[in-house]
């Protein structure tokens, strides 16, 4: 069946946290308990080595950060929190590095490299990239908490346009998967408050304001029952709902002939099942066509 009863599931949260420069978003992190692992893109926990207990990497290249997701995947049970401080960082990177991609192509082809833009094609690896990172720090089996500066929502134009709001400065899929979404802010007293853009966890209700707000104060909602249900990878979907492959369709092909079936009956054959033409699969319809024909002697 395709559907099933919904149980309980493993779930650890995912934070995001951000505001103004100086409201704490990095103090809320570290105050989060048990083992700290921190991907440090802007020196911003040089002054904490001495009030928590963490590890750290200092890096804003996103190579080095999916690298050390690599690493938290295949040490699972070493770290209870991993915190990435700021995520603005990594996004403004890739955008930095798009740009630099565009300009070297148009000194390639002899153009000024000031006036090149980025290609919807560039904003698409940018994406892509961010979006799978985001999803991969949504899928990690600890705690995450990502920090970001805060970015100002306008409306109107011209001398009516006026401040609506403000949101974390990234891609807008950073506000689509956590569970918990914080806007930070501090008023004349240094009182400390967390309005609560997004709370899956319905600890509490949507632009409450709460003062000296804690990591601590969701972990209830958190749960090391059941199995984890993980995301899926846009990459991983994208490369899935992709047309067929040379490779695999040459493979099938190359089985389909070994097996002593007609050639003319493939076509019918992948349509009978899928609805569509050879031609016509995805890679993962391909793939799963593939895997029967490998191990039976007729595709049912």
């Amino acid at each position: 069946m395709m559907f099933q009863p919904a149980r309980k599931v493993k779930k650890s949260l995912k934070v995001a946290v951000f505001g103004e420069s100086g409201v704490g978003k990095t103090w809320f992190a570290l105050q989060a308990p048990g083992c700290k692992a921190v991907i440090d893109t802007e020196n911003g926990t040089d002054f904490y080595g001495g009030k928590f207990d963490f590890e750290v990497i200092k890096t804003r290249r996103y190579t080095e950060v999916m690298k050390a997701l690599d690493y938290i995947e295949a040490n699972a049970d070493k770290y209870d929190v991993l915190i990435i401080d700021p995520i603005t960082n990594i996004y403004q990177v890739l955008k930095d590095a798009g740009q630099l991609s565009a300009e070297r192509r148009a000194q390639n082809k002899g153009k000024s490299g000031e006036d090149a833009a980025l290609t919807f094609r560039d904003w698409g690896i940018i994406k892509n990239k961010f979006n799978s990172l985001i999803s991969r720090l949504c899928n990690l089996p600890c705690h995450v908490i990502m920090t970001g500066w805060i970015k100002d929502i306008y409306e109107g134009s011209g001398d009516s346009m006026k401040k609506v709001g403000a949101r974390i400065d990234a891609d807008k899929k950073v506000e689509y998967q956590p569970d918990v979404i914080i806007h930070l802010e501090v008023d004349r007293q240094g009182n400390r408050y967390g309005v609560i853009e997004k709370d899956r966890t319905m600890t509490h209700k949507i632009k409450e304001r709460v003062k000296d707000i804690n990591f601590s104060d969701f972990i209830a909602a958190s749960s090391q029952e059941g199995e984890a249900s993980p995301l899926q990878i846009d990459s991983e979907v994208a490369e899935a709902e992709a047309e067929i492959t040379a490779e695999t369709a040459e493979e099938i092909k190359k089985i389909w002939l070994e097996k002593g079936l007609k050639p003319l009956a493939l076509n019918a054959q992948v349509r009978r099942i899928y609805q569509c033409g050879f031609a016509d699969m995805t890679q993962s319809q391909g793939q799963e066509f593939l895997d029967k024909l490998i191990v039976t002697k007729e595709v049912e």
